[in-house]
């Protein structure tokens, strides 16, 4: 069987089938260029033979249609080609279109069936169809922009070709994909029908009453909906729109400006003049180390992950029908909110059975806002949410997450009393973002059944879950929860225990980082700016006062007091000295105090508290490279990572860096701390880190591994 098939179904109806050998979706590689390339040669000489009557596109998947393009074979690719290879390399892609193009001017009508996801090349390939029909709920869209890339097959140009330049820039840019019904109401496809069998039937129909069929802008008369570019409608968003992807980027994501400028570009010109401008804007992308680095992380990285790279072999999958989360705070709210929304009964507990409800508030409150759900939706889904004071009403749980305070002594409890009512093969988490695993299983007298889930607040939103393996944790616990963290819809890493697991210990260097320039005398609205600069969400001010200096301050009296009661000297760090400045001298305990590195005033806009530069800083503010500045805050957590992965804290690269993006905001653009550092190159990356870690400590003193690596010329995998 070849990938590509043409099949006379009657009537003079030929379907074309795309079944990719070998594989168990259809992607658009070398094999389907040679495939669609000779099959589109066939179709038309079989047209111009006579007696064809239209041609319907399926997949030979089952529910599924077309995954898109082939990125393990972009990936492959040089990265700097000389000039003639990137001249035959755009001439290749305009090859690989050009079947499409023909395929939608080949004189009969062309229909396209959507049984499953159609994403990427595979929407563009249904959008050179004459009649798009899909399956009720099926996902379709472009979502090359997530991964540092735009649509090269035609994407660009017959999108906004069909619903205008603004709704196209929306689209595109921001990689969306959406649901077939939602399609249909924005003018991508044409209709909805209830199976396969109908889908075929009503695709026929169209074609033997619609001999005549042409695209929109094969059509005399044709406008683009909503004008050109030149359309005094659209001078806002042509004179506006750069600044606002700039902003948005902070120029840090060159797909966004490629896009915008390709579809704007294309919308002036004619058809085939607008596909040449769309294969020279993706192949600027192609070429471009930021793409790599997404396609790495957020493709292949994450597709490993979501496929059981790091879940243990041999195991059968568990699915947690009840749920026991002890302690109804913010985070264990959420995780009973998050458990819900996916058919899981959450037994929420607390001291009392009024402080538990006081946590299934905020699923009431988050119900409440989400406009889309029926009353009877909601009522369903609080009814998932059970409340309660009693460790018996656990007994049945499959699983059960604690929740309760970063204090030892109380997990040690809630550890105690919950196991006395739970089933043997019941799973027991403690969400902890530091608190070591194995020392907390020591309350359990099932300490292979012991394993830590570290959810990110908000929990219900937080995608992801960073599960610790303590000395004692069993490979069917490990399994277990990395089944439920899927189960709740979140992308679960793997960790061993260690202070700080992975996530808390790397972001603690730049949190680290920021202190000590605080303490330097850098200005503080440099070092936020740095970390935005970086591509940050916020700086590593921000991020402590979202924390709370408080927090911050009590966990660091906890590890305080864990390492004098080991027998060891306890070392104050930078952001330590600066957290207990803030708490014990100024009284600036966080965000949720109205004051820390921040002022928040009432109903304006947050600032720095003017009092770093006037405690920190009283004869003026340091100068320093800018450069070094954003360097300090990123390479200092890419160098703890390789700690991390030294000490055997990580093994998995792709776990790193999605867990470095996912968990803490490392910047996206960077495919995470790993893959930052093999884009930079591992000498050169080894060279600037001694460079810094002669400037400015030992952060950045580069770790053996490091070191071996460069040395080989490995990169982290």
């Amino acid at each position: 069987m070849g990938y590509i098939t043409l099949n006379s179904a009657g009537n003079g109806i030929v379907e074309m089938v795309f079944d990719q050998p070998g594989s168990s979706v259809n992607t658009m590689g070398m094999e389907y260029d040679a495939a669609m390339k000779a099959a589109v040669a066939e179709l038309q000489g079989m047209v111009a033979a006579g007696g064809v009557t239209g041609v319907y596109l399926r997949s030979g998947k089952p529910g599924q249609f077309f995954a898109g393009g082939d990125i393990k074979e972009m990936l492959e690719s040089d990265l700097n080609p000389p000039p003639g290879r990137k001249q035959e390399l755009f001439e290749g892609i305009l090859a690989a279109k050009a079947p499409l193009r023909t395929l939608e001017t080949l004189g009969v009508p062309v229909a396209v069936g959507i049984n499953g996801a159609a994403l990427g090349g595979g929407f563009e390939i249904a959008l050179a169809c004459h009649f798009r029909i899909a399956l009720p709920g099926v996902d379709v869209g472009l979502p090359e922009a997530q991964i540092g890339l735009m649509p090269g097959a035609g994407g660009v140009v017959r999108t906004t070709r069909l619903i205008g330049l603004q709704e196209a820039i929306t689209l595109i840019s921001q990689g969306a994909r959406i649901k077939s019904e939602k399609a249909v109401e924005k003018g991508l496809l044409h209709e909805i029908v209830a199976d396969e069998a109908a889908m075929r039937e009503r695709a026929h129909a169209w074609l033997l009453a619609n001999p005549g069929a042409k695209q929109p802008w094969d059509t005399e008369g044709y406008r683009i909906p909503g004008g050109g570019p030149e359309h005094k409608a659209n001078q806002g968003l042509m004179m506006l729109g750069p600044v606002n992807v700039m902003n948005q980027t902070r120029g840090l994501m060159p797909a966004q400006k490629a896009i915008f400028a390709a579809v704007a570009d294309c919308a002036r010109v004619d058809f085939d003049t607008a596909q040449k401008i769309e294969a020279r804007y993706f192949l600027s992308l192609l070429l471009d180390q930021t793409a790599r680095n997404m396609m790495t992380a957020f493709f292949v990285q994450m597709n490993a992950i979501t496929k059981g790279a790091s879940r243990p072999a041999g195991i059968a999958r568990r699915k947690v029908k009840t749920l026991g989360i002890l302690g109804a705070g913010q985070m264990g709210a959420g995780i009973a909110y998050a458990a819900a929304r996916k058919g899981i009964v959450a037994i929420l507990k607390d001291v009392d059975l009024a402080a538990a409800e006081r946590g299934k508030d905020y699923a009431r409150q988050a119900c409440a806002k989400n406009k889309r759900m029926s009353d009877a939706e909601r009522e369903a889904l609080l009814g998932l949410i059970r409340t309660t004071d009693s460790y018996p009403d656990l007994a049945g749980c499959d699983a059960v997450i604690e929740a309760v305070f970063e204090r030892r002594d109380i997990k040690a409890a809630v550890t105690r009393e919950v196991e006395a009512v739970l089933g043997h093969e019941a799973l027991l988490a403690s969400n902890t973002s530091a608190l070591p695993i194995t020392e907390l299983a020591e309350a359990s007298v099932r300490p292979a059944n012991f394993i830590g889930m570290h959810f990110f607040s908000p929990a219900d939103k937080m995608p992801l879950v960073e599960i610790i393996c303590g000395e004692q944790t069993g490979d069917a616990a490990l399994a277990a929860a990395f089944d439920l963290a899927q189960q709740l819809g979140k992308t679960p890493i793997v960790v061993n225990d260690a202070p700080g697991f992975f996530t808390t210990r790397v972001i603690g260097k730049t949190v680290s980082q920021g202190a000590q320039m605080v303490l330097e005398g850098i200005d503080p609205v440099l070092i936020e700016a740095a970390a935005r600069a970086n591509g940050s969400p916020v700086g590593p001010l921000a991020a402590i006062d979202e924390v709370s200096q408080e927090t911050a301050y009590r966990n660091g009296l906890q590890m305080k007091a864990d390492v004098e009661a080991r027998g060891e000297t306890w070392q104050e760090q930078p952001a330590g000295e600066l957290v207990r400045r803030m708490v014990e001298d100024f009284g600036r305990k966080g965000k949720r105090f109205g004051a820390g590195y921040y002022e928040y005033p009432q109903g304006g806009k947050k600032r720095i508290w003017p009092g770093l530069g006037q405690h920190f800083a009283p004869n003026g503010f340091r100068t320093l490279p800018f450069e070094d500045l954003k360097d300090r805050l990123v390479f200092a957590q890419c160098i703890e990572a390789v700690r991390a992965m030294q000490e055997g804290v990580i093994t998995s690269a792709a776990d790193g860096n999605i867990g470095s993006i996912m968990g803490i905001g490392f910047p996206a653009q960077t495919g995470g701390v790993f893959q930052c550092i093999n884009a930079w190159g591992l000498q050169r990356f080894l060279a600037r880190a001694r460079e810094l870690a002669g400037r400015y400590g030992a952060d950045f003193e580069p770790p053996r591994l490091l070191i071996e690596k460069a040395e080989r010329g490995e990169p982290f995998r």
